[in-house]
């Protein structure tokens, strides 16, 4: 493994034990076993360690969901359920969140957010032309629905900006379903693997 990696481990290991906000470069370089003259030869700060940490961190989750769905020979419905299943089970990255969602870090926040956008929308965007070409759905613009299935979803159920209850949660996934069955004129009730 190179140094850059075992930086980038090092740093993930002092957010998992709760370390990240108060860590130093002196730190993390104790952490990765090498000395902090390194770590400056790749990274010009700690911020910029955790930037790449969270690059990595959704490359990897971006990946895992676009060999997830190249690889299912399933409907449009079921590969769009395996997609949010996915997407669910990846984002529960508590010490990372937890990081991403300090006031300080809003920059970053965001821009992680715009780059799930931009590289799993064409992901969903394909999922809809499947469902069209299956006569599942019917969409004139696939691309522009996915952003806006997508944007929807990642905002209004990202943790570090809403604090919504199981019941609001419940109701707003419901809600998000329903359009989604009307807005892509799906079968009654094919969306509500949303609310599971």
């Amino acid at each position: 493994m190179n140094k850059r990696e075992l930086i980038l481990d090092a740093m993930m290991d002092l957010l998992v034990e709760g370390k990240g906000a108060a860590c130093s470069v002196s730190d993390i370089a104790k952490k990765a076993g090498i000395g902090k003259g390194s770590i400056y030869y790749y990274f010009k700060s700690k911020e910029e360690i955790f930037d790449a940490l969270v690059e990595r961190i959704y490359n990897e989750i971006i990946d895992k969901c676009k060999i997830l769905i190249d690889n299912a020979q399933v409907n449009a419905i079921e590969k769009l359920s395996l997609f949010i299943q996915n997407y669910r089970s990846s984002r529960r990255l508590s010490s990372i969140d937890t990081y991403l969602h300090q006031q300080h870090n809003a920059a970053i926040h965001q821009k992680s957010l715009a780059k799930i956008l931009s590289s799993l929308s064409p992901i969903i965007a394909d999922i809809i032309k499947q469902g069209v070409d299956e006569k599942l759905f019917q969409c004139d613009k696939p691309e522009e629905t996915a952003e806006i299935i997508l944007s929807t979803y990642c905002f209004l159920f990202d943790p570090g900006i809403f604090s919504w209850t199981h019941e609001q949660v419940y109701n707003k996934t419901k809600a998000l379903a329903d359009l989604l069955e009307r807005g892509l004129m799906a079968p009654k009730g094919s969306m509500k693997f949303l609310c599971e």
